[in-house]
């Protein structure tokens, strides 16, 4: 505690020094001329100024304003260098938004060929918080020793004891390597996709486990870097062990399933499968994602994502659309017709009908089929094939809908259940 102390004091004596408040003064001057020229010349919505010989910079479009910032804080960093011979902290914000800028540009070209939601990820999980992270240290750098607070003792237990520095990378470490392996599995993945051919759905769930790896690789390497001993270790296993005995059985069982399903292949990321307990049992929904814990799903017909235990999976049966043989599925529509109507026409008539809807496949044909004898009906089915398991639904109703105009047209009748009840007279009055 005392050398914490210490430290915070050297820290705000620094701060009270002239040459510290000059620069904070300049800073400040640029930074408000840059608010008044950026609400006067508003670059980014001057298309005039990215065409031409500056056409090469309209990817940088979005970027003006902080270009201009950064060639504010430039001048007035320079300008305050060459009058008083001090400005560490002017350059070092100078320098710091250009990493800025830098790390959009980054992003920009990212977005061309990696999954815009893994890119969206990398930028307000990773670069972002690593900027800011990186930004409060080098400026706490401009007014004390980072060596010292680096190596301040924070933690101690038993003989041995946990620095600032060891502390800062355990749970910074772990949150970045945690947050930021998604664009590096991704890019083994891609490597790995153009090598052996892969499908969409094996480079998935290939990303996937590669980033797996990665997490778990670093984990060790930091415990290890922070100098976590083998005593320690084995008392976190312990507790774990416990744990998992009473409250975590049903998260180390979900996380076991996800690794199975990879490994396993029958769940694939891209893949379309009915659940029995997801969208009332006949939804066809598509996988997202397989996650540490659960499987996120995306259900089209009210544009919901489920997130599903993976456990589940080894729990209940189900039924699966794999895209890497055939994606075709097979519809079905019913419907009752009366009994005075010939069978063989009314099959016809839904067989016609239903190769008239332009996403119902030709090949195969579709099918009618007489089904059963109902008290009220005859039942027929119209099967059909489609291309897209994802499209069952609103296929379906499309064709129930011709179904119910060509019955119309034809004068086929669809009844519905009746009953007739006769009264018996009853014995004359006397």
């Amino acid at each position: 505690m005392n050398d914490l102390l210490i430290v915070l004091d050297d820290l705000f004596s620094n701060l009270q020094r002239q040459d510290v408040w000059q620069q904070f003064l300049a800073l400040f001057l640029a930074i408000s001329l840059w608010l008044v020229l950026k609400s006067w010349l508003r670059l980014e919505k001057r298309p005039w100024f990215f065409q031409g010989r500056f056409a090469f910079l309209t990817i940088l479009k979005p970027l003006a304003d902080e270009i201009l910032l950064w060639l504010l804080l430039a001048i007035a960093a320079r300008s305050l260098n060459a009058l008083t011979g001090v400005a560490g902290l002017a350059l070092f914000v100078n320098r710091y938004v250009a990493a800025w800028v830098i790390s959009h540009v980054v992003i920009l070209f990212a977005r061309r060929r990696f999954p815009p939601a893994v890119v969206q990820r990398l930028d307000l999980r990773v670069l972002r918080p690593l900027l800011v992270v990186l930004g409060a240290f080098g400026l706490y750098s401009q007014f004390n020793d980072i060596d010292d607070l680096w190596q301040l003792p924070v933690l101690s237990w038993g003989g041995n004891s946990l620095s600032f520095g060891a502390l800062v990378l355990l749970v910074f470490g772990t949150y970045f390597l945690a947050s930021g392996s998604a664009v590096p599995a991704w890019t083994l993945a891609w490597i790995i996709r153009r090598l052996f051919q892969l499908n969409t759905a094996t480079y998935r769930a290939t990303a996937l486990l590669i980033r797996y790896l990665i997490v778990g690789m670093g984990l060790v390497l930091i415990l290890a870097y922070v100098g976590v001993n083998s005593t320690f270790l084995a008392a976190v296993g312990g507790g774990l062990s416990v744990g998992l005995g009473f409250g975590l059985k049903e998260i180390f069982s979900n996380f076991i399933s996800g690794l199975w399903l990879l490994l396993e292949g029958s769940v694939r990321p891209g893949d379309v499968l009915l659940l029995e307990s997801v969208g009332g049992g006949e939804d066809p929904c598509e996988v997202l994602e397989l996650g540490l814990r659960a499987t996120t799903l995306w259900r089209d017909r009210d544009n919901v994502e489920l997130v599903v235990p993976n456990q589940d999976f080894f729990t209940q049966s189900m039924v699966t659309y794999s895209g890497i043989r055939d994606t075709h599925r097979r519809g079905q529509v019913l419907v009752g017709a009366a009994y005075h109507h010939p069978p063989d026409l009314v099959i016809a008539l839904l067989e016609a009908t239903a190769a008239k809807v332009p996403r119902v496949l030709t090949k195969p044909k579709p099918k009618g089929l007489l089904l059963r004898y109902d008290e009220s009906c005859i039942t027929y089915a119209i099967r059909y094939w489609i291309e897209r398991p994802m499209d069952g639904i609103s296929v379906a109703s499309e064709v129930g809908i011709e179904v119910w105009k060509t019955f119309e047209r034809e004068g086929i009748e669809i009844p519905f259940p009746q009953r007739v009840v006769a009264m018996k007279p009853g014995p004359a009055a006397p």
